[in-house]
């Protein structure tokens, strides 16, 4: 065993070795400053101390590891570092503090507010950034409403919950506006019958069609909201979806919805129908995309329907987080594909309302109360060179996990996140960019410089330097050779054909025993010249473009960049030509743990395990198929304990419960997100209701669950006494009459039947003709003895 140990040892000490000597050798290959101080961990002399033998190139760019002192003077390195200077840096609001009207411009949850960075190519720094959720922040609602014909009964139904709409809205902040606005679809065919007799009133009692319209801009009256919403009339459309992007999108970028600077902004979008998207412009004739841009008129509608074509859904998505709206789809039907909707567009919800919309109010604070509790970071890196990891703990005071997202968040809570900027790419049209990072109220701007060339660079440099021959002119040390020339000192003519000198030769071989030029080119002045300049490259021609492409020409999978025949993946990459999604992939949101500890990542992906008899599945292999019930019964009686104060827990027991749980009205949402449900039933005889679902890990290998309760439980009904009672001497004397019944029918059909036999047996007898010797008759003669008959 120890024999094998000391071998993985030395594998791995090759390995180690070998890695760093490539980027060793990565310094040692670049030719100019630029190039060296791009690469990670590089530094570049202007004039080195190290002279060279006869037949070694001099060597400006070396690897940070290298004696500085030995290698060059303080005056002539370049070897830049990142810099970081905090511009503005606000207080964050006073935990507890009531915020008012008049500092409701002030409110601060997020600090810095600005910082200025200089960054070198491959380097991070790490940048703090903490935020609190303020008191009273300020919300902007604006219900937005389909009011075709199928939506009278919701209609009738949001006018009598107005004032209960004000009252919760009251509940969450004292600073709050309500808005309302309406669309049925483009005035067009085929979307509305433009007919004389149907664009006037297309059903019953119903209004001309509109596409959209500003009912009433956002107001800190409720009563308003109320009136309004019971004012406008009902029209109609001649096809099934509606044109509620059309609206959406006028909603979100108008100035005439009366949106505040400083407030959470949420649109209630309610429908019961299919929506258009981009590209169902075509069949009316309308090809120009969505602008993006308002268009209402005097009369607060939409009138540019005509022109532009419904926003896609991209669009939609791009606009909202552009403008900081939190958009709720409050569905009566196609719950699932506003499901799938919702997916698509990372500020939004979504959730089913009654037939009538009854419950909309309790929808309104289930989805305020999802969406004020998790804090969300976002940012605009995606085209430019930075990229952006985030590192947080939470609440918790756990070591920070790779994460974007906090949850069960509240009032008063301070998170903090580390963020991990890079400069993965040095523009030559871009030295400087604006980087925002966001929650959905506050933004943190990063001002970006980057450090892509030498100070050196910017020197004056003389023409024909002596040092170059008088050939070129001299750059941060380096021969800069005029048009003919080459050579390290530009010592040598292109038009000189003579072979090359021995010397000159091994000042073209990267080590003694290898070939000139990598047998990619040919010596000329102890100077390698490739012979595919477009693919080979390096000052041995040693560094092959073709070994990193993948596919019809894509460099490294179009996931990094190709450094010297590898390539160097982009973060969240990796493989040899980073064609695979690296471990990250493997890592349920907020977790450090691959694949939950139940597999392996390969390329992206889990592969699970068996533990023994147990087998796991799932996307991060979090889901236990062969336990009993998952995991119900390990949460069963904290569950039962702390919302039904009932169990087999003591309230002692009770309190040390290492389990958090949301009380909602209905599991259906979270059963259709993938959550387990668990039924039990209790000592009472009811039977109460959760679900869980696997959110990720801490460091300490514990698994992290969100556990939501259905708020009431299912208890039986009270079992009629005195009704079971008579029922059962009902039963009691109707099942002796019913046997009395049976016993008097039993016992006719079986006196009918011996009377029946007497009857047969009477008709079948035959009585025979006997003298009975007893019998005497009725006449007696007696004859005289003495009469003579003569």
């Amino acid at each position: 065993m120890g024999r094998w140990s000391a071998v993985v040892m030395m594998v791995v000490v090759v390995v180690v070795m070998a890695a760093a000597q490539e980027r060793v050798d990565s310094c040692h290959s670049k030719r100019n400053c630029k190039d060296c101080i791009q690469t990670p961990d590089c530094m570049w002399c202007t004039n080195p101390k190290m002279v060279p033998t006869k037949i070694e190139h001099q060597i400006f760019c070396r690897h940070i590891s290298t004696n500085v002192t030995e290698f060059c003077d303080e005056e002539n390195l370049e070897n830049p570092t990142n810099f970081m200077n905090i511009v503005v840096q606000n207080q964050l609001t006073e935990t507890g503090k009531r915020t008012t009207a008049e500092d409701e411009e002030n409110i601060i949850q997020i600090t810095p507010q600005r910082i200025k960075l200089k960054l070198r190519k491959g380097t991070p720094i790490n940048v703090t950034l903490t935020y609190r959720q303020a008191r009273d922040y300020p919300i902007d609602l604006y219900y937005l409403m389909d009011l075709s014909n199928s939506m009278n009964d919701d209609k009738q139904k949001l006018g009598e919950l107005g004032d209960e709409l004000a009252t919760l809205l009251s509940q969450l902040t004292k600073q709050y506006q309500l808005g309302f606005g309406s669309f049925v679809d483009k005035v067009m065919m085929p979307y509305a019958d433009t007919a004389p007799n149907k664009i006037d009133k297309p059903c019953h009692g119903c209004a001309p069609p509109f596409s959209f319209r500003n009912d009433l801009p956002l107001d800190k009256n409720p009563k308003l909201f109320t009136r309004k919403v019971k004012e406008v009339p009902m029209s109609g459309n001649l096809d099934a979806p509606e044109g509620g992007f059309d609206a959406l999108m006028q909603a979100m970028v108008c100035k005439e919805i009366g949106w505040r600077e400083q407030a959470r902004r949420i649109i209630i979008f309610s429908t019961d129908a299919k929506f258009h998207q981009a590209g169902d412009g075509r069949l009316a004739g309308i090809v120009q995309p969505n602008d993006e841009k308002c268009h209402l008129n005097n009369k607060n509608e939409y009138d540019q329907y005509d022109k532009y074509d419904y926003p896609s859904i991209a669009q939609i998505n791009k606009v909202s987080k552009e403008h900081n709206i939190n958009v709720i789809f409050a569905v009566s039907n196609y719950v699932n594909l506003y499901r799938e909707l919702s997916s698509l567009i990372e500020t939004s919800s979504y959730g089913k309302l009654d037939n009538n919309s009854a419950n909309v109010v309790r929808l309104v604070d289930e989805q305020y109360k999802k969406i004020s509790s998790v804090l969300r970071l976002t940012d605009n890196s995606t085209n430019s060179p930075v990229s952006i990891r985030y590192f947080s703990s939470c609440k918790g005071g756990d070591s920070p996990v790779n994460t974007k997202m906090c949850k069960q968040i509240r009032e008063g809570d301070t998170v903090s996140f580390t963020l991990e900027v890079t400069a993965n790419e040095c523009r030559e049209d871009e030295t400087k960019s604006i980087v925002e990072v966001k929650t959905l109220e506050d933004n943190l701007i990063l001002e970006i410089e980057y450090e892509c060339s030498c100070s050196c660079e910017a020197q004056a440099v003389k023409q024909n330097d002596p040092k170059c021959n008088s050939n070129g002119v001299l750059i941060c040390g380096v021969c800069s050779c005029n048009q003919g020339y080459r050579g390290d000192n530009c010592q040598c003519s292109i038009s000189d054909t003579s072979a090359s000198s021995e010397e000159d030769k091994k000042l073209c071989r990267a080590k003694v025993d290898e070939r000139e030029c990598s047998s990619r080119g040919f010596c000329s002045c102890g100077t390698c010249v490739c012979t595919d300049s477009v693919n080979v490259h390096g000052r041995y021609c040693q560094c092959d473009k073709r070994k990193c492409i993948s596919g019809p020409k894509e460099t490294c999978s179009g996931h990094g960049d190709c450094d010297c025949n590898s390539c160097k993946c982009r973060q969240g990459y990796t493989g040899g030509l980073c064609e695979c999604k690296d471990d990250s992939a493997c890592k349920e949101p907020g977790s450090q743990m691959v694949c939950s500890g139940h597999g392996e990542c390969a390329c992206g992906k889990c592969k699970c395990t068996p533990d023994g008899d147990t087998t796991y599945t799932g996307q991060y292999c979090e889901e236990c198929l062969t336990c009993p019930s998952g995991k119900c019964f390990s949460f069963k009686d904290c569950v039962q304990c702390i919302q039904f104060g009932t169990g087999a827990l003591s309230k002692e027991a009770c309190t040390k419960c290492n389990v958090t749980t949301t009380v909602t009205q209905s599991l259906n949402g979270q059963v259709e997100l993938g959550a387990r449900l668990c039924t039990f039933e209790d000592e009472e005889g009811c039977y109460f209701n959760f679900t869980y679902r696997y959110i990720g890990a801490r460091r300490d290998d514990e698994l992290k669950y969100d556990i939501y309760v259905q708020e009431d439980r299912q208890c039986p009904e009270a079992a009629p006494v005195m009704g079971i009672i008579f029922g059962l001497v009902a039963a009691i004397v109707a099942l002796g009459i019913l046997t009395l019944l049976i016993w008097k029918l039993l016992t006719s059909f079986h006196d009918r039947q011996e009377y029946a036999k007497f009857l047969r047996e009477r008709d079948a007898t035959v009585w025979p003709t006997e003298e009975n010797p007893l019998y005497k008759g009725a006449e007696t003669t007696f004859k005289n003895p003495a009469y003579d008959s003569k």
